[in-house]
């Protein structure tokens, strides 16, 4: 695709949104220090605020000091100027949250409806519980930007249509278009592990991070991509498929037709069927004793049994290597984990990456910083939400190219 010009209208959208941005990450903070940080003339600065306090999405602070001086005004983000709706989207549930301006979750509700009773079945509970969490919330209708989608595979963020081949029954489903319908909204659609990066930019350890990998593992596994401030998502959409990067030549197969691949490993599927795999073949475990093999991934991480514990850190180490070819190619300055199976071996996966990282960068080349998400369980729906807020207000270069 072909460099196209800009024009002053469309540089005058950036540099409102880029002081937005820092008065977001950095609040509260004087207009002098927005002007240092952004690159822009005092007066600039100063014209963009009177913008954005009249409209209600910036509030002003004065203080005074000890000595009865007064201190130069600062300014924050009003939370309350703007909300936005977020759906994780799985391939065995769903999750929803309404968040404030600041990606603050303020109502959250969830199903068990499985995506394979189809789509016609899950849009439809869907829309109750975003009309639940609206309500709960207490949300005014006028000042909901939207609501994002975040779902595991490659979505077509483009179209909105659901490309995911583990998603069976939803091939080619129209999935923003009919939403959009039946909530009467906008609605953002995107990779999952893409729209937990923008949820960890906007409400947790990556704030003022420009360039940091969000390594997503639930169900699936991917990676979200930051770099130098911007969202990578690649030519189609699909960038951050370290899912299906094959860690084992000749391991499992896997639905996408390789064999080995991380997903087949560093998901709670996984570490079971490899931890059954392990109880199978060692005499002293309950798999040869008559008893139950686990049933629960939650009965191996928790357990104290070696073969199980090894079973851990197998899967952490071929992670391990997985996000150090990340960083060997990207050179972030930060590396998140976060998902659904982080809230069970969080601690663990870290110590392999950071082991990882130790074993194979080079020695002039800074370690990445490594850290789990801050947001937790909802790192899936508060990125999501944060896809809204983040296409409506956060600087990107497109908003520097002509349409």
């Amino acid at each position: 695709m072909e460099q196209t010009g800009t024009n002053l209208f469309r540089v005058k959208e950036y540099n409102e949104t880029r002081v937005l941005d820092i008065i977001r990450t950095r609040g509260p903070v004087s207009r002098r220090d927005v002007a240092e940080t952004s690159g822009l003339r005092f007066q600039t600065v100063s014209n963009i605020t009177a913008r954005l306090r009249e409209t209600g999405v910036v509030l002003e602070e004065t203080a005074s000091a000890g000595d009865g001086r007064r201190r130069p005004a600062r300014l924050r983000l009003n939370e309350r100027a703007a909300y936005a709706v977020g759906v994780q989207l799985s391939r065995c549930a769903f999750s929803v949250v309404a968040t404030d301006f600041s990606a603050k979750v303020l109502a959250r509700s969830s199903s068990e409806v499985a995506a394979s009773e189809g789509p016609s079945v899950v849009v439809s509970e869907l829309r109750e519980h975003v009309d639940r969490v609206i309500k709960r919330a207490g949300l005014p209708e006028d000042k909901i930007l939207g609501a994002g989608i975040g779902m595991p595979g490659p979505p077509g963020p483009k179209i909105g249509r659901m490309l995911d081949p583990s998603f069976a029954r939803w091939s080619g489903y129209p999935l923003k278009q009919e939403l959009e319908r039946r909530l009467s909204m906008p609605v953002s659609v995107d990779n999952d592990a893409t729209a937990a990066a923008l949820g960890e930019r906007w409400n947790g350890v990556a704030g003022n991070v420009s360039d940091f990998v969000y390594v997503y593992l639930g169900s699936g596994v991917g990676a979200g991509i930051f770099a130098n401030h911007q969202v990578c998502r690649g030519s189609s959409g699909n960038s951050g498929e370290i899912g299906h990067v094959s860690v084992e030549p000749d391991g499992p197969p896997c639905y996408c037709g390789n064999r080995g691949c991380l997903e087949v490993y560093a998901t709670p599927q996984g570490i079971l069927r490899e931890a059954r795999g392990a109880a199978l073949r060692t005499s002293h475990l309950p798999g040869n004793a008559g008893v139950p093999l686990p049933g629960r991934v939650e009965d191996v991480v928790g357990s104290d049994e070696p073969s199980y514990r090894s079973v851990v850190e197998s899967v952490g180490d071929r992670l391990g290597r997985a996000v150090s070819g990340m960083v060997g190619v990207l050179d972030p300055e930060l590396i998140v984990l976060g998902g659904p199976t982080v809230e069970l071996v969080g601690a663990r996966f870290k110590e392999s990456v950071v082991r990882a990282l130790h074993d194979t960068s080079l020695p002039v080349r800074p370690l990445a910083r490594v850290e789990l998400s801050s947001i937790g369980a909802d790192a899936g729906p508060v990125g999501a939400a944060a896809l809204v807020l983040h296409d409506t207000y956060a600087p990107s270069m497109q908003r520097l190219s002509l349409a």
